[in-house]
């Protein structure tokens, strides 16, 4: 009984104004909803195809494009038909379900075949892109792989078909489609790879309509085939079966001129020349080699660092981010404009795939060159000196931080403070003993390089120039010329992948570092050529970091420093000393001059500064990296007619000018027409709705139905009654309303708009 009560209300008429309702068989109109849920599962079969089909062509996957299409046909209109009531919804939601649990379960193989196969191709295409050969990729268990493909994209479209439906046929929320359509597109865009046109011109087609549909407002699902449908406030127009087809047209049409436009003045062999690499672009390239080599997981440092050094260990440091607070402070006379190199790890043989130097045995390291200049200043040579060295760690990790041409101290915790002397070598001190030569055990230890990386040395090593002619120095330089030109230095390399080597993948694949990967690649490129050579870390600052030292006036610098300065006299000062002079290098062993400190690490070009802008924070964050661009193509790019393209823009231009204008020029002529062919009753309603356009911005007139409503939406300080009455006749009644009273409406809507626009 109460349901039947509820319908005799609904059907009731509707008051539009005292006197005027609409009849409550306004209500029994009814159009065939089925023809608007096919539309919408039209709808979503060009979002879901345009979005897969695009993914998988771009890759180059093959696979049976008809059967695919097809598939998502059927199953977009099935899902779209579920929704005729609630009953439909309930029992096909959970048949559409069982169905999609029983594919998976009996055809998995074939499914997890083809999505394994489209993934290799975009694995495939990422190492082609990225310059990684390789990759690796997933292990396929079904050898016809267009067939395995087909399944996989059919299945993959019945899932994405669920989530494009519950978007569109309910709320039509076509920010989620783009977004979808995104995140589905990225990878293979982002790849430069090319989706099939058709796909792209379905997608643009699918989301364009589902826009036109939100805007209309006759979009959401209504459980009834009545055209008009009135609740409290309002009387709401669901269905226009013919309307939307005739937008659905106008659309694809608009899309196709428009694309056809774009073709035909910027041809693609036009626009990849133009294009060229986008800086913007190459900002996140790291971002995304760093996701498809390692996964989320290479988005972190693996263990914590001190300037992205953790002594000996390597690979674990996705990007080095720099503090810049105080390590040490260093407090001494300085001899000379040379770097300051404090050593605090010492590697020996290298470990591959475990990623590490072990630390050096103690009885290889010869220390007796400190001993040599100590004998010199004692004997009094004119170009020896004695100099001490304090050290105070204030947040260092514990090492010796040693001084070149020093006995061994010992360590220094952090918080403590040590006293370190040495003597300072100068080029003029002359001829003094030299370090005895290594023995061959000693020879042995640091010449030990794996077996594991010994292929990857040997492909680098032939791209060096090295000949049989060259010392240690100038095959030093061989190395440090070849980082130079081929491998560019950042602090934001990403971490090494799993179950890969650190140098192997440097050279090899990832061609990019920080000191750490120089100075290990360059000790075991220089130990398989047949230099002995090892792995050190510390601190290194120069003369620009003196240059903003602290002046210790109050300290003697004779107790500091006796005999022989390059500087002349100078002060004592102290160093305050950063994890952004944190430092790795190479000692190398000549027979010549004993063990001698080799700098390969290229010039930096990233910002190491204390400034920093957000966006250079956030690249420090998420692994981004901003290098040098390859102008390869820039020759090529040189050869497009410019003119022509300038000329075909501007005519471009022109003609959508020209046709916008000559649309309002239409459209403005139209209503002057039609308002001089109209009685007077229709010039005044024309001339109202003129009026509530103009001031619709400034007052909500969209629960507003009638003349009254609106009018006193607008003003409700004066009385409209007349106005008001009126508006009603020349908009109701078949009586003409006269010159006087138009003019008199007129010059109530004049002094309304004017009175309201002083008062916004």
């Amino acid at each position: 009984m109460r349901s039947k009560k509820k319908k005799t209300m609904e059907l009731e008429g509707n008051s539009l104004i005292e006197g005027l309702e609409i009849s409550g068989n306004f209500y029994e109109k009814n159009e065939n909803r089925i023809l608007t849920l096919l539309l919408k599962g039209i709808v979503v079969y060009l979002v879901t195809a345009g979005m897969l089909g695009g993914a998988i062509t771009a890759t180059g996957t093959d696979f049976n494009q008809v059967v695919f299409n097809l598939v998502v046909f059927v199953l977009s209109m099935i899902i779209s038909l579920i929704y005729y009531n609630k009953r439909s919804e309930n029992i096909g939601d959970i048949a559409y379900l069982f169905m999609i649990i029983f594919f998976g379960v009996f055809y998995g193989t074939y499914i997890n075949s083809g999505f394994y196969t489209w993934m290799n191709d975009i694995i495939g295409a990422a190492g082609s892109y990225f310059q990684l050969p390789d990759i690796g990729g997933y292990v396929q268990m079904v050898r016809n792989t267009r067939l395995a493909v087909t399944f996989a994209s059919c299945y993959l479209g019945a899932v994405c078909v669920i989530l494009v439906n519950m978007s569109i046929v309910k709320r039509m929320m076509y920010g989620d489609l783009i977004l979808n359509s995104i995140i589905v597109l990225f990878l293979p865009v982002y790849l430069e790879l090319e989706p099939n046109y058709v796909y792209c011109v379905m997608l643009i087609l699918g989301i364009a309509m589902s826009v036109v549909w939100k805007i209309s407002g006759r979009y959401e699902k209504i459980d009834t085939n009545s055209v008009y449908i009135r609740n409290k406030k309002e009387i709401t127009y669901t269905y226009c079966f013919k309307g939307h087809v005739f937008a659905f047209a106008q659309i694809g049409s608009a899309i196709l001129v428009i694309l056809l436009i774009i073709y035909i003045i910027l041809p693609k062999d036009t626009y990849t020349l133009l294009r060229g690499k986008s800086d913007k672009k190459e900002l996140t390239d790291d971002i995304v080699e760093t996701f498809i080599t390692s996964g989320f997981a290479g988005f972190f440092n693996r263990y914590d660092n001190i300037g992205g050094m953790n002594s000996g260990r390597l690979g674990g440091v996705n990007s080095v981010r720099l503090d810049y607070e105080t390590d040490l402070i260093v407090t001494y006379v300085p001899g000379d404009m040379n770097p300051v190199y404090l050593r605090t790890f010492v590697g020996g043989d290298y470990h591959p795939y475990q990623n590490m130097w072990s630390i050096a045995n103690p009885t290889m390291i010869n220390r007796n060159e400190a001993n040599l200049l100590k004998k010199e200043f004692e004997d009094s040579n004119p170009y020896s000196a004695k100099a001490l060295m304090e050290i105070e760690n204030i947040d260092g990790e514990s090492g010796e931080y040693a001084l070149y041409y020093s006995e061994k101290g010992e360590l220094l915790n952090r918080g403590k403070k040590t006293t370190r002397e040495y003597y300072p070598r100068f080029d003029e001190i002359g001829e003094y003993a030299k370090n005895e030569s290594l023995t061959q055990e000693e020879k042995d230890y640091w010449l030990s390089v794996p077996n594991d990386n010994v292929p990857t040395l040997m492909k680098t090593i032939d791209k060096l120039s090295v000949t049989s002619d060259m010392d240690e120095f100038e095959i030093a330089e061989c190395i440090r010329k070849y980082y130079f030109d081929n491998i560019p230095y950042t602090l934001r390399p990403g971490s090494t992948p799993i179950r890969r080597d650190f140098v192997n993948y440097f050279l090899d694949s990832n061609k990019k570092g920080y000191c750490v990967h120089f100075a290990s690649a360059g000790v075991l490129l220089l130990r398989y050529m047949g230099i002995p050579a090892r792995y050190v870390e510390g601190y290194a600052f120069d003369y620009m970091d003196i240059q903003s030292a602290t002046k210790q006036d109050d300290l003697d610098s004779d107790d500091y420093y006796k005999g022989y300065n390059s500087l002349g006299e100078a002060p004592v000062i102290s160093v305050e000393v950063s994890d952004a002079s944190a430092h790795a290098w190479i000692e190398m062993y000549t027979d010549e001059y004993g063990w001698v400190r080799v700098e390969l690490t290229p010039p930096s070009s990233d910002i190491e500064s204390g400034t920093s802008t957000l966006w250079d924070r956030l690249l420090n964050l998420f692994n981004s990296n901003n290098e040098t661009t390859d102008s390869a193509d820039d020759t090529a790019a040189k050869k497009v007619d410019t003119e022509k393209i300038r000329r075909n823009l501007i005519i471009f231009v022109i003609v959508t000018v020209s046709l916008i204008l000559i649309y309002y020029i239409y459209r403005l002529i139209s209503a002057i027409v039609t308002y001089r062919k109209a009685d007077i009753n229709t010039k005044l309603i024309m001339r109202y709705h003129r009026f509530v356009k103009s001031v619709s911005g400034r007052h909500d007139l969209a629960k507003a139905y009638n003349y009254k409503d609106q009018i006193c939406a607008v003003e409700t300080e004066q009385d409209m009654t007349r106005l008001i009455a009126l508006l009603e006749k020349a908009g109701f009644s078949d009586k003409e309303i006269s010159t006087e009273e138009f003019d008199y409406c007129m010059r109530q809507l004049k002094l309304l708009k004017k009175k309201r626009g002083s008062k916004k």
